[in-house]
């Protein structure tokens, strides 16, 4: 069964990331594992109503500030559509794991992502572009990093 298109967000603080921990129910895709915020984009919704519905879900906050980076495939042969988003290092409290959903939420350094059981095409992400997303925690200028996401994507697909 090919899997619904989605929209995940790379929510960044100055020093961690927000991680969101999967479901453990073996019949859902990746259960256990650790995931960027975000999920499926239902019937008559945008990329971006999708994406401000699952934070909400998620981890109980209005995401309101966040930009688009990419449109790529998605581990599983789906259309996934990809944001980052920044907030100051006080705003990490106001992430709050949403009732009914996954096991738990948490902030991690890049260094400490990569040590937990992250989805695949999360740990893709992390480990191909720990460089760059390093940089844009401290500048919050990702100019560079759409041009790099964009040409890797369209270089894969070809």
């Amino acid at each position: 069964m090919k899997q619904k298109n989605g929209a995940k967000v790379l929510i960044m603080s100055p020093d961690k990331i927000l991680l969101f921990h999967r479901d453990d129910i073996p019949t859902i895709p990746c259960p256990d594992q650790w995931q960027l915020v975000g999920g499926g984009i239902d019937d008559g919704e945008t990329p971006e109503e999708a994406l401000v519905r699952e934070a909400k879900e998620e981890v109980c906050f209005d995401l309101i500030n966040f930009e688009f980076i990419a449109k790529i495939n998605g581990y599983f042969g789906e259309y996934v559509w990809f944001y980052v988003a920044f907030i100051d290092k006080d705003q990490e409290k106001l992430f709050v794991h949403g009732d009914g959903e996954g096991q738990e939420i948490g902030w991690f350094t890049i260094e400490e992502s990569l040590k937990i059981n992250l989805t695949p095409a999360t740990r893709i992400l992390i480990e191909e572009y720990v460089t760059e997303i390093k940089k844009i925690m401290k500048t919050r200028i990702i100019t560079e990093f759409k041009k790099i996401i964009f040409y890797t994507t369209w270089r894969r697909d070809r």
